[in-house]
């Protein structure tokens, strides 16, 4: 591991400095692409953003607090849109554009972010172009989309970490991927005493960054619960799985680390706590918007199955990237924690969308397939890191360099369907 003086040196290195443009230009092209793409979906009566600018935010804007909050209790997005539209006296569709500008962009930052950090740790030359290129392209990624081969659409069945038509879950997206970034710091820390932070000092004051994940986890829950929904189940299985291989073990560590399961359980408490008033106000108190139904477990895929009519094309095409990663280096996803987090967060989401759903009129909106593509974000943005790694340790053949290369071609291949899915 780097100690803070060499970090401080590849901080000071005129490459890494000079290798700001191309962050700042491919952050301006994404704002860009976002912007028309929000100013385009607006003009459809039927888009989510419609929905969610002139049906529901009106209710906070206009009519009563309760009640819009009741419609919509997620709704960091819709606030941000009203603070914005009243503090700089912008449209209604500007502050919306706008918004959802910044939260691309933030989110497009932190995979940047942990792209070098990441890249430090594992004793990797930061190359902030590469780096920046990968996080551009993570922001626009969409799976890959032949008709011919008889799935609905571009994004539907296939679905995507980059749902870009609906604000909610994309305002969700960074605050996720920092709850990822800390807890895996936290759970290094937990192991080793001697632990040094792959993303976050954690070692310096273990106190301060247990509190911030409190406030990031309950941040993302008022974004959009869906993500907590599988990453708050997927951080508690794999954390009793440690404890229960202690307690096998009979070597005292048990106890010890019981009390951290208690530490990080209390971090969740807030995000859990909101996530049930945000349950009981959509599916108890008059729902989202008055329809009939509620909470319901379906037949295995009974809702995905009404989006694609092959599941398993689907993850296939959705997921190539990564399951090609899975497959050239297994035992990264299987042993290490950041491998690990991201497969449980995807089986947890794909067992809440193949068994989850809303009743009546509702069960057609699969508002339970939102934690499958959180799920699959966390596995892309592993695969991700780990390719950046691998890129520069693992070329020593020509064999190896294949693969990677493949890897790259399909990663770009993911990207050229994300342009493709904005025109």
């Amino acid at each position: 591991m780097n100690t803070e003086s060499e970090v401080s040196k590849i901080s000071k290195n005129p490459e890494t400095e000079q290798g700001n443009l191309p962050v700042i230009i491919l952050g301006v092209a994404l704002g860009w692409l976002i912007y028309s793409f929000v100013k385009a979906e607006l003009s459809s009566s039927l888009s989510d953003y419609s929905g969610h600018l002139y049906v529901y935010l009106p209710q906070f804007d206009q009519g009563s607090l309760l009640e819009g909050w009741k419609m919509v209790p997620y709704c960091l997005w819709h606030v941000s849109v009203i603070l914005l539209k009243v503090l700089l006296h912008l449209p209604l569709e500007e502050a919306a554009a706008w918004v959802s500008c910044a939260y691309n962009l933030f989110s497009y930052l932190v995979i940047y972010w942990m792209l070098l950090r990441y890249a430090h740790a594992h004793g990797c030359k930061e190359n902030t172009q590469k780096a920046a290129f990968i996080a551009f392209g993570l922001s626009l990624v969409q799976g890959i989309y032949l008709d011919w081969l008889g799935v609905t659409g571009p994004y539907v069945g296939i679905f995507s970490i980059n749902p870009l038509h609906n604000p909610t879950q994309t305002a969700v997206k960074g605050f996720a991927l920092l709850c990822f970034a800390l807890i895996l710091d936290i759970w290094g820390l937990q192991k080793k005493e001697d632990y040094h932070g792959i993303f976050f000092p954690v070692e310096k004051n273990p106190k301060k960054y247990y509190l911030l994940l409190t406030l990031i986890l309950f941040l993302y829950a008022a974004a959009k619960p869906t993500l907590a929904e599988m990453f708050i189940p997927a951080v508690a299985l794999i954390m009793l799985f440690e404890w229960g291989k202690r307690i096998l073990q009979k070597d005292g560590s048990a106890s010890r680390y019981f009390r951290h399961c208690l530490n990080t359980l209390l971090c969740a408490l807030p995000a859990l706590a909101y996530i049930l008033l945000q349950f009981l106000a959509y599916f108890i108190w008059g729902g989202s918007y008055g329809a009939d139904g509620g909470f319901t477990v379906t037949k295995w895929l009974e809702v995905w199955s009404l989006f694609s009519d092959n599941v398993i094309l689907s993850v296939a095409l959705g997921m190539a990237f990564p399951l090609f990663m899975i497959l050239i280096d297994s035992a990264f996803f299987l042993r290490d924690d950041l491998g690990r987090l991201s497969l449980t967060g995807y089986a947890i989401g794909f067992l809440e969308a193949a068994l989850l759903g809303e009743g009546g009129s509702k069960l057609s909106h699969g508002d339970f397939l939102w934690p499958l593509m959180s799920g699959m974000l966390l596995v892309w943005v592993a695969a991700a890191l780990r390719l950046t790694v691998l890129d520069q340790t693992q070329r020593d053949t020509r064999g190896k360099k294949l693969l990677l290369d493949i890897a790259f071609c399909i990663f770009c291949f993911h990207m050229m369907f994300g342009f493709l899915y904005i025109l």
